[in-house]
């Protein structure tokens, strides 16, 4: 990483290329050489081709990871990189944790409480559909690493799955007292609600909306992308598929939130509560991490300060660390992992 970067040390490994330009040398017969900022998540470094900047130039592009081989230098006081060769990366061999904030939690765990949910599952359909959706692939791939939003909530690597399970428990929790709940198709939603995020933000050296986020939202792509993988199951019952995507259509909950449609089943009200109140209880957590003398700093989006109490904040600031049980219920298995929250509608 660039901050244990030394004076006279090698360095060959990927980095990100956040601005860079050709200057021209005061010998105009030389040509020009390159400047560029490079980062990774830990800092970033100014780096220098003296001998092929030109040539570096030509495959260079801003915002874009490559592979950089040069010597750690000391220049006014500061560590500067010397390039000797610059190679470019395909995307798919990059760990984007590298160079984005990450979970705070356990990826590997992460994983493994997606994969027992699915099995949690006694519904044939929804777990055929759900074990098609989460094979090994671009899909799974997708949603284990990217974000659960640009900003708002859980804006790192990892989010958007440790957002989904955190719903999830919410969700099943809040369904032990309603009987005539689907828990499957709950957990099932619970779990794709925000499937539509895979594509609706990229999160490649920095996380921002794409093309199709901006003019569709990730609503309307995970109701198409979902579709897309029901029809390649032919025996899907018709009235589960529309019990499903009526999950993700109303999962905001309300029209001025950007929601289709509101909630019109017992599963979709309690998904868009839990929803929302992870959402919530993310921001939440994290003012109280920061309260002095017994408050949170003020909240804009939820109009008010929360109260951490005057004896002690330190609990509050350990308290981020909660139980999100991911309730199988066919298993009885309990699983516990620190909890992230939901995208506020």
């Amino acid at each position: 990483m660039l901050k244990d970067l030394k004076h006279g040390q090698a360095f060959h490994d990927l980095l990100v290329v956040r601005r860079f330009s050709l200057m021209p040398y005061r010998d105009a017969a030389k040509g020009h050489y390159l400047t560029a900022t490079l980062e990774d998540r830990s800092g970033k470094v100014e780096a220098r081709a003296w001998d092929k900047g030109e040539q570096f130039a030509q495959i260079l592009k801003e915002e874009t990871v490559f592979r950089i081989r040069g010597q750690a230098t000391e220049y006014q006081g500061a560590i500067q990189l010397h390039i000797h060769g610059i190679e470019p990366v395909d995307n798919r061999e990059i760990d984007w944790g590298r160079f984005l904030p990450v979970t705070p939690l356990d990826r590997n765990q992460l994983e493994a409480n997606l994969d027992s949910a699915i099995a949690a599952i006694a519904n044939r359909h929804l777990q055929a559909l759900l074990v098609r959706l989460f094979a090994e692939g671009d899909i799974r791939r997708a949603y284990l690493c990217a974000p659960a939003a640009m900003t708002h909530h859980q804006a790192y690597i990892g989010g958007l799955l440790e957002h989904s399970l955190g719903v999830r428990a919410t969700a099943l929790g809040l369904a032990a007292s309603v009987p005539e709940a689907d828990r499957d198709l709950l957990s099932a939603g619970a779990l794709v609600h925000d499937i539509g995020k895979i594509e609706e933000l990229q999160y490649q050296s920095i996380i921002g909306y794409t093309v199709a986020g901006n003019l569709l939202g990730h609503i309307v792509i995970g109701i198409n992308l979902l579709d897309r993988q029901i029809r390649q199951l032919p025996d899907f019952p018709e009235e589960l598929r529309l019990r499903l995507l009526h999950l993700i259509a109303s999962h905001h909950g309300e029209y001025e939130w950007q929601s289709p449609k509101r909630p019109q089943t017992a599963e979709a009200l309690i998904l868009h509560y839990a929803d929302r109140f992870d959402a919530d209880m993310f921001k939440v957590r994290q003012a109280l991490a920061e309260a002095k003398d017994g408050w949170s700093p003020y909240l804009k989006g939820m109009e008010r300060r929360f109260y951490a109490g005057i004896a002690d904040t330190s609990a509050a600031k350990n308290s981020f660390v909660y139980n999100t049980e991911t309730s199988n219920h066919s298993s009885g298995e309990r699983r516990h992992h620190r909890g992230g929250g939901g995208e506020r509608p």
